[in-house]
């Protein structure tokens, strides 16, 4: 009888380093699931021994016995021409030659891939044009990315047992200098008894100098990187697509491809909402909550509800109601909607949120056809498409809907009069009150420093009147409503002047500080009974008045632990006067202008806009020539776009499936209403998920919004999307959508930038990363070799956009980054819309000397490295506040001439502030098409000018703190292994465990 194997404890690694056990990793979003009963479990009755090996120790190679020609009898005895332990030198051959020969021959006899630890393991994996994707993916399996080798013909498929290969050369790609492999315990006892036999030498000199030099490293193959995953590349085939002429896109369609959020794509409402409105990171919902965590994948919401359409676009249709308002679910408070099912000959009908069965009301009743559809469905909006917006009776109203009402309230201390601001600020406005506010829309003013101003100016006067508060601790309104409230069209001609008059009324303010908490208080007891909004403009650190504050800025805590501390608030009166703005339906935008190197405690005075659903704009050492046209552009959309205030969203979701957490700015007084005191076209809230039940065939997602718009109606606009459910984990990665997911990741991290340190922060990215990889791994490709990097289809580009947030301003580590602009960032990146996330964490480099060819689809656009650059070529490259233009030397002089009006590139002035708007076809598309116009404009010339700003959004390019794209790729790629063989060698103590337990 066989004696029965006994599990072996694992041993030291080969390599010469303790054995010590990899501790598992913190799942980010779950607890640690307990290993599947599959795993857990032989499929022999007995334990294999091959299975008793240790996950992490290397196999032992024998070192293979020097190459010896026939005519060599003692062949242990070293002669002229051989090296011990290399092989023969062949005279004949070159001298480099050969020495590239040895080196060879040592790096077969290291370990195979599979097994390997080194740095030189790694970025084997990739080497050299190793990456491609299957073009027609089997059936019910997602589309991968196989890193296969140069000499190896066509790509191994996951489904096959690939045979180990050695160790080829590479060229060496981490940051860090290369780590030199350790030879194994054989290798070296071989050595040591060379190196104690005398050296012999030809007895010939050397026929090459270089031959009594030490031996050359051979150059190494390094990896392609046209060949790696590319979100440019994914673009243009998403263009291709949905940018073709006559092109438009279905929401329900099931053979199109849902168009990724930066395309803009014409779409066809079919009964699910409009992908700008409502995007799920799942299109096809897991089954179960088990099937959800083991993929690690994100579930969540991203609504948009007031998103902006595509131009030929229908716009949201609004349906009649009746004196009760829209019909509802009795028991969800659902909203009737083209997935509720009737019933009865049309006397009940189906909630398909709750599958209550509801009595359908009397003045609601419609006879059903022989399908069972409604007669009057054609003239019944709500029950044909996905959005729809409902006109609400009065118990819907906190009170009387108004047209909006717009407080403009301007620091006049003697930073923001020095600096421009206020007469940037009082020409900008000047050109926009009058002509693009929505009708009905009434505005007042007022101006603070160390005392409040409030100005009369009504269209009888004859001039601006100015009541001025000295008592800033207890601010009040000096005027009535009406008077202080006007029409800008009936007061224009008061309202010029007093636009025209502030920058030389206060040319002379000695006032160093600015009472922003009293100008706050003024303006929130103006709109009590109504309700609107507040734009408020500071340039310098209030320290007068209520909420006054600390200057608290500390070099020293960035980049530390500490340095979370100054993302917090120091005064607790901004969050309850925030909370009071709230109750009054007073949204609040905030400017902030401060000079170089100033701080203004972006983080406290945020918390308005954060809390109310506004706006942070942010122009550190402003200057009018340099800001003046991106802070016009973005005043006429803060003032113009669609808008509305007094708002409550609300998220209902299918039996099985609830909200499980809300990242945006917001207020919540309970658990399931978001309330939105102001809310916009780009206001985004995202909504994680939760599986409370086993899901059947499809879930349902509802959003509504209640508001009162712009121009004081009281609304609620309504979006339903329907989503199937799926069992299987290869159609759960093949319909995920990446962009969203990331952008539900970004708002997640953004969200606990107050309770992590930096460092706790890009450790917790880099996991996500590599647990959804991972996952992908080890459920949909198990038998592929583990030297491969292999992505799904769909998170193909995760790995660049997770580094595109390591490099963003709200993460990097940036001694020059202060506190302020750090906070302004996650502001911006915790409410933006996902298709300007994904365009943050990627900027768009634009071939701008490519816009000209005939039949273009899109943009032409380009990766972003600097080794991608052309010297004849233009580039334009779209960062979070910066447009970089660069001019290569060669550029052609039509070129220049037709986008800045100068024929030789020494001309070009690149201290102008805006692009030139010419007649020609490629200035014209560059404005229409681009954002060149919306942030300040930065033009470098090559060979002219310092280029160092461009690593800020070069993001493929190493930097000084953080990996290039492809060493960030192996990386992860490492990261993979080492959670793949971590999850193995539990496994192996797990099954030695019950095997030795049960016998």
């Amino acid at each position: 009888m066989q004696p029965r194997p006994v599990a072996q404890q694992p041993q030291q690694p080969q390599h010469g380093v303790p054995y010590t056990p990899r501790p598992a990793l913190a799942r980010p979003d779950y607890p640690s699931p307990p290993h599947s009963s599959a795993m857990n479990t032989f499929q022999h009755p007995r334990p294999r021994m091959d299975t008793m090996r240790p996950a992490y120790s290397a196999p032992v190679l024998p070192r293979p016995p020097p190459q010896h020609s026939p005519a060599q009898s003692q062949p242990a005895q070293p002669r002229p021409g051989f090296l011990p332990g290399s092989g023969p030198i062949h005279p004949q051959q070159p001298v480099q030659q050969q020495l590239q020969q040895q080196q060879q021959q040592q790096q077969e006899m290291r370990p195979p891939l599979e097994q390997s630890n080194s740095v030189d393991a790694l970025a084997q994996t990739m080497s050299t044009a190793s990456i491609q994707h299957r073009a027609a993916p089997p059936p019910g399996r997602s589309r991968r990315v196989y890193a296969t080798s140069p000499a190896v013909q066509g790509i191994i498929s996951p489904h096959q047992t690939p045979q180990p290969r050695p160790m080829q050369q590479f060229q060496q790609l981490q940051p860090q200098p290369p780590v030199a492999p350790q030879p194994m315990p054989q290798q070296q006892q071989q050595q040591q008894q060379q190196q104690q036999q005398p050296a012999h030498h030809p007895m010939t000199a050397p026929s090459h100098p270089s031959m009594l030099a030490p031996p050359v490293k051979p150059a190494k193959a390094k990896i392609d990187p046209n060949q790696i995953p590319s979100p440019v590349a994914l673009q243009a085939e998403d263009e291709a697509v949905h940018l073709a002429p006559d092109a438009f896109y279905g929401t329900c369609s099931e053979t199109v491809p849902m168009p990724r959020p930066t395309t803009d794509v014409h779409t066809l409402d079919q009964g699910n909402s409009n992908p700008r409105f409502l995007r799920s990171t799942l299109r096809e919902l897991p089954e179960s909550y088990d099937l959800l965590k083991d993929t690690y994948l994100p579930s969540g919401i991203l609504a948009q509800p007031l998103a902006k359409l595509h131009p030929l676009d229908a716009p949201v249709p609004v349906a009649k109601t009746g004196d009760d308002g829209p019909v509802r679910c009795t028991r969800c408070k659902g909203y009737i909607n083209p997935w509720c099912q009737f019933t009865d000959g049309g006397r009940k009908f189906k909630c398909n949120l709750c599958e209550f069965h509801n009595d359908v009301p009397m003045d609601y009743f419609c006879h059903l056809d022989m399908t069972g559809r409604r007669m009057d469905l054609e003239q019944r909006p709500e029950l044909q498409y996905g959005s729809v917006e409902f006109d609400v009776p009065e118990i819907y109203w906190t009170r009387k809907p108004n047209p909006l009402r717009m407080v403009i309230a301007i620091d006049v201390s003697h930073t923001a009069v020095q600096s421009g601001l206020l007469a940037s600020v009082c020409a900008h406005l000047n050109n926009i009150i009058f002509e693009e506010l929505a009708p009905g829309t009434r505005v007042a003013f007022m101006t603070f420093d160390t005392s409040l101003h409030f100005y009369n100016i009504s269209s009888g006067l004859g001039g601006p009147q100015m009541l001025m508060v000295p008592d800033i601790d207890d601010a009040f309104l000096p005027l009535a409503e009406d008077t202080f409230y006007v029409d800008p069209q009936t007061s224009k001609k008061t309202i010029q002047k007093l636009l025209k008059s502030l920058p030389d009324m206060f040319r002379e303010n000695p006032s160093p500080t600015a009472a922003f908490g009293s100008a706050i208080k003024g303006a929130l007891l103006s709109l009590k009974s109504t309700g609107g909004k507040i734009h408020v403009f500071q340039s310098v650190l209030p320290t007068a008045g209520p909420g006054a504050l600390k200057h608290r800025e500390d070099p020293k805590l960035y980049n530390t632990d500490k340095e979370k501390q100054l993302f917090a608030p120091q005064d607790s009166l901004y969050a309850a006067m925030g909370k009071e703005c709230v109750q009054e339906g007073v949204c609040v935008d905030l400017w902030l202008f401060p000079p170089a190197n100033g701080y203004v405690d972006a983080s406290t005075l945020g918390l308005l806009p954060a809390i109310t659903g506004g706006e942070t704009y942010y122009y550190p050492g402003f200057q009018p020539s340099k800001h003046d046209p991106a802070l016009c552009h973005a005043l006429k959309k803060s003032f113009t776009c669609e808008q509305g205030y007094n708002a409550a969203l609300r998220l209902r979701c299918s039996n099985g499936i609830s909200v499980d957490d809300q990242f945006g700015n917001f207020y919540m007084n309970n658990s399931t209403d978001v309330e939105l005191a102001g809310v916009h076209s780009d206001t985004t809230v995202a909504f994680k998920l939760k599986h409370d039940s086993k899901l059947e065939n499809e879930g349902f997602v509802q959003c509504a919004l209640l508001y009162t718009t712009s121009i004081g109606q009281r609304r609620v606009r309504i979006h339903n999307i329907r989503l199937p459910v799926t069992s299987n984990t290869n159609a759960l990665f093949r319909q995920a959508d990446a962009d969203t997911a990331m952008n539900l990741i970004v708002k997640q991290t953004i969200s606990q930038m107050v309770k992590r340190s930096g460092e706790q922060q890009l450790a917790e990215v880099d996991r996500m990363c590599v647990y959804i990889l991972s996952a992908y791994r080890k459920f949909c490709a198990a038998n592929a070799a583990a030297g491969q990097l292999i992505l799904p289809e769909s998170f193909k580009v995760l790995p660049v956009y997770t580094l595109g947030l390591r490099k963003s301003a709200a993460l990097r580590k940036d001694a020059t980054l202060n506190s302020d602009a750090r906070v302004c960032t996650m502001r911006k990146l915790k409410s933006a819309p996902t298709a300007r996330v994904i365009r943050w964490l990627y900027p768009r480099m634009i071939c701008v000397h490519e816009m000209g060819k005939e039949g273009q689809i899109g943009l032409p656009m380009e990766r972003l490295s600097y080794f991608r650059f052309q010297s004849h070529g233009v580039y334009l490259i779209e960062g979070i506040d910066t447009n970089y233009i660069w001019i290569g030397a060669n550029a052609a002089a039509d070129l220049l001439q037709a986008l800045f009006n100068e024929s030789e590139l020494s001309k070009v002035d690149v201290r102008m502030s805006v692009l030139p708007s010419l007649a020609t076809p490629i200035s014209q598309r560059l404005h229409q098409e681009t954002e060149v116009d919306q942030h300040a404009l930065c033009i470098l010339r090559q060979g002219i000018d310092p280029e160092h700003e461009l690593v800020r959004v070069l993001l493929e390019d190493e930097t000084l703190n953080d990996l290039s794209y492809v060493d960030y790729l192996c990386q992860v790629h490492k990261l993979i292994q080492d959670e793949m063989a971590r999850e193995k060698h539990e496994n192996f103590v797990a099954n030695a465990s019950y095997w030795a337990y049960r016998y």
